[in-house]
């Protein structure tokens, strides 16, 4: 009898071995792993650390807050009364391709009274290189006046062009 106890003992740990226990919770199949995590993690800090090597500090820290969407310097450097801070931003915005931005940019184009603000709105759009910024261009190339805002401009629309813009 010993000998039958000894069997079913011997059976249930080879079933309980092959079928899966109720705690065992299965695999999500869409969860990405931790490593995925970590890679991913690791090739953004690669990328970041790419982007602000030998930038001035004012540049790194606008890099840093646009790669981790936090805009609010964004926004106040826009509306600064330094025109060298508001080139830098929209340079950087145009070099990131930040594309919550092009319109905004857009209407720097269309807007503002100084000339060199115009071009430099029309450089940060042709840095963005997408449909949306040529259409901007285009549509104030119609209608601007200063020769070297229009010279910006048609730069601008042949850099996108030659380029290829970018399907949204």
């Amino acid at each position: 009898m010993a000998d039958n106890n000894e069997s079913v003992n011997k059976n249930e740990t080879a079933t309980e071995a092959v079928a899966p226990k109720k705690s065992d919770k299965p695999e999500k199949k869409d969860a990405p792993k931790k490593s995925d995590k970590n890679i991913e993690k690791s090739r953004k800090k690669q990328q970041l650390e790419a982007l602000l090597k030998d930038r001035p500090p004012f540049e790194a820290k606008l890099i840093k807050r646009i790669f981790n969407e936090r805009y609010g310097l964004v926004d106040k450097s826009l509306l600064s009364k330094d025109k060298e801070v508001i080139f830098t931003t929209m340079r950087i915005l145009g070099e990131l391709r930040v594309d919550k931005y092009v319109d905004p940019i857009a209407q720097v184009v269309s807007d503002a009274a100084d000339p060199e603000f115009r071009k430099a709105a029309a450089n940060s759009l042709a840095l963005m290189k997408n449909n949306r910024s040529l259409f901007q261009l285009i549509k104030r190339l119609e209608i601007e006046q200063d020769p070297e805002v229009k010279e910006a401009i048609m730069n601008a629309i042949r850099s996108i062009h030659n380029k290829g813009a970018e399907a949204e």
